[in-house]
């Protein structure tokens, strides 16, 4: 029985619901007429055994009808097949990549006609295909006498290829399951990188990186990491040394690595130390480390969320709280792998660009267009990435509805795609999603209370019901769902309504205010999970304030003279100064951070935004301004000098979004900042940045 036979009766073992042939012809990639036939050697073999039959159900699809005492059996009875040694050319390929580049013996093509049973034009023909991939990354595909097959480019250019390989042919790595149960493909894999490697890395990168928290984003990391082992294992080490590896020795990343090194007793030089913590550190979702990276992101994630908001009329902006969180983290992270031409895979991009066409195709003009500021193109997996954290919103803004079934999601495809899962179950389904957890989070199914199950893995033992689904729902598989729901009616619980609580937050804090209270951050966020914890939801957009809410009269200075720049962000900043919004280490963390890292608060012509991180020393959310008699060089030639300074006291990630989102549109209506340069008079500047009624 060949490998893809063998994978296609193991979907039927692992689902309890009816699939069409169409929906196999999809995930398998082969045709209609061909998953019939592997149907029908399936059933030859299941009666021979007398086992179960795979039968149809009308209307709905094949499935197998068995208990699972009897696909215990069957699955028994599937581990004893013979596979056929007969490899597709994929797995030859494959095969030939990795014989290349981490066998410790030459690769012969002559031995490899042997080994594969195929003619030498067949084998030649898998050669020009493999070197076609090649081409792209500056790698050559000789032969020589002896040493065989060999890869003739950068170091950095054929680890680089080979990772896009491993994740092209092997896909999502199944790393907790036996070897002897796992596809052809992923035992090649296993034959030249070593499984223990693998499971040795994962444990190291989850007992080190504390971060990293998407599965997804682990397993890349793994999969990068092992093959710069056992590439400096087999002695291919950099030959040509970039200088700006200049990375944290103490950072999580850098533990990992020196623990690694230290288990596996890997000597590395100082210079592939430096290359793979960097490498690594651009796959994660980034936490923000910089004043650059801070702006540029938090830039891009507005500018990103009023485009998609307008092309799909979807008000993603009435969940930006989160929203805006999780996209500055990844927005982040993807600038610097962009930058860096490191390719992260998303395994679920097909399924993505499929069921959320709409959004994905919107994110990919925008995204298309913001490419000309930077040095790479970006990659439809990044795309597809970002389209998951705006699904799952747009999911979350389409409830209105009672809530029937306390759930538990189960999914080993990471957080984004675990929480896309959730809400669009809650989407189209009366369910309410108690918890996600990952595989490794199983024994915390005793401690909840809940009705259901939903799982992208088989569970063998649960005393709840299982739906085992693929982690990205189609359209075609609601019917399976609204089946399952049926019937386990009896556990639908009480209807329970969601009130909003918006002007009821805001007499909260009030009251405290009037009683001598202090309504800090963390005291907003008690509130706000108060109210949650009471059924009572709260408009985030309504919380945060507007500029115009927060600029007042003795905030705004006009036509100012400065010597120089530094002496001009002094200016901007003295009215936050005055009210105590900000300490003086703020002003001089603003300095320094355009001394360390160029005129980056330059933000469009004319206009710069002067800012630090709040731990810098802010005390209360404020926006001042100054306007310059004399434009201020900043030494941001492409921009011009600086007629207009805001200066921006954020005191967390997202209570200032309101803020940003009009400085943003002031950057695009030059004619008003224009307008603003020339104003002598505080209310004749108010009444143009704030569109009243036009005042001269």
């Amino acid at each position: 029985m060949r490998t893809r036979t063998i994978e296609v009766f193991k979907k039927f073992i692992s689902i309890d619901y009816p699939v069409t042939v169409e929906m196999l012809s999809e995930e398998f990639q082969i045709s209609v007429r061909t998953i019939r036939n592997e149907i029908q050697e399936i059933n030859q073999f299941l009666t021979q055994k007398k086992l179960p039959l795979i039968s149809t159900v009308r209307s709905k699809g094949f499935i197998i009808n068995a208990s699972q005492d009897e696909k215990q059996l069957i699955y028994n009875a599937l581990l004893g097949i013979p596979i056929s040694s007969i490899l597709n050319k994929d797995e030859r390929q494959f095969d030939l990549l990795l014989s290349i580049a981490f066998s410790a013996s030459p690769t012969i093509l002559s031995h490899k006609e042997n080994v594969y049973f195929v003619s030498k034009s067949v084998l030649d023909d898998d050669i020009r295909k493999i070197k076609a991939r090649l081409k792209k990354y500056d790698i050559e595909l000789i032969s020589q006498p002896k040493q065989g097959m060999q890869f003739i480019g950068l170091e950095r250019s054929i680890r680089l290829m080979m990772y896009e390989a491993i994740n092209q042919y092997a896909g999502n790595l199944e790393l907790n399951r036996p070897l002897h149960e796992l596809s052809l493909i992923q035992q090649q894999l296993f034959n030249y990188i070593p499984q223990s490697l693998f499971h040795k890395l994962l444990q190291l990168a989850h007992q080190t990186i504390n971060r990293i928290h998407d599965e997804i984003y682990v397993q890349q990391l793994v999969i990068f990491t092992a093959i710069w082992v056992v590439r400096n294992q087999q002695h291919h080490h950099l030959t040509m040394i970039r200088t700006d590896f200049n990375n944290n020795d103490l950072g999580e990343i850098a533990k990992f690595i020196h623990l690694t090194c230290q288990q596996i007793a890997l000597q590395i030089s100082r210079q592939e130390q430096q290359y793979i913590i960097y490498m690594l550190e651009a796959f994660n979702t980034k936490d923000i480390n910089n004043y650059v990276e801070w702006l540029n992101a938090q830039l891009l994630a507005i500018k990103l969320v009023n485009y998609v908001e307008d092309k799909t009329q979807i008000p993603f902006s009435t969940k930006q709280e989160q929203l805006y969180e999780n996209l500055c983290k990844h927005l982040a992270g993807l600038i610097a792998r962009v930058n860096n031409n490191i390719h992260i895979i998303n395994p679920l991009l097909d399924s993505v660009k499929q069921n959320y066409s709409e959004i994905h195709a919107v994110i990919t003009t925008f995204m298309h267009d913001f490419e000309t500021t930077l040095s790479h193109k970006i990659s439809d997996d990044e795309i597809a990435f970002l389209t998951i954290h705006f699904s799952t919103f747009a999911s979350a803004i389409n409830q209105d509805r009672s809530y029937y079934f306390k759930a538990v999601v189960l999914c080993d495809h990471g957080i984004a795609t675990s929480n896309l899962l959730a809400q669009t179950l809650k989407e189209f389904f009366s369910i309410d999603i108690l918890a996600i957890l990952g595989r490794n989070d199983l024994v915390l199914l005793d401690q909840l209370d809940f009705d259901l199950i939903f799982s992208t893995f088989p569970l063998q033992h649960s005393g709840h019901p299982v739906l085992v689904l693929e982690p990205i729902l189609k359209e075609k598989n609601h019917p399976i769902i609204t089946d399952f729901l049926a019937k386990h009616s009896t556990n639908q619980r009480v209807v329970k309504h969601l009130v909003d609580a918006t002007d009821l937050f805001y007499s909260l804090v009030d009251l405290i205010k009037e009683s001598g209270g202090i309504v800090s951050a963390p005291i907003y966020n008690q509130l706000e999970k108060c109210l949650a914890l009471n059924n009572l939801k709260i408009n985030k957009r309504k919380i945060q304030p507007m500029l115009k809410d927060i600029l007042t009269d003795d905030d705004i200075i006009l036509q100012q003279d400065s010597s120089d720049w530094r002496q001009a962000i002094k200016i901007a900043a003295e009215p936050l100064l005055k009210k105590q919004f900000i300490l003086p280490s703020y002003i001089e963390a603003m300095i320094s951070s355009v001394e360390q890292y160029g005129p980056y608060i330059v933000i469009g012509k004319n206009l710069a935004l002067a800012h630090a991180r709040p731990e810098d020393g802010v005390n209360q959310l404020g926006v001042s301004v100054v306007t310059m008699r004399h434009a201020v060089d900043f030494g941001n030639s492409e921009m011009g000098p600086v007629k207009i300074i805001f200066c921006l006291a954020a005191i967390d990630s997202f209570s200032h979004l309101n803020i940003m989102r009009s400085l943003i549109e002031l950057i695009n209506d030059e004619q008003k900042l224009e307008r603003l340069t020339m104003c002598h008079s505080v209310q004749q500047f108010k009444t143009i940045l704030f569109n009243d009624p036009e005042s001269d």
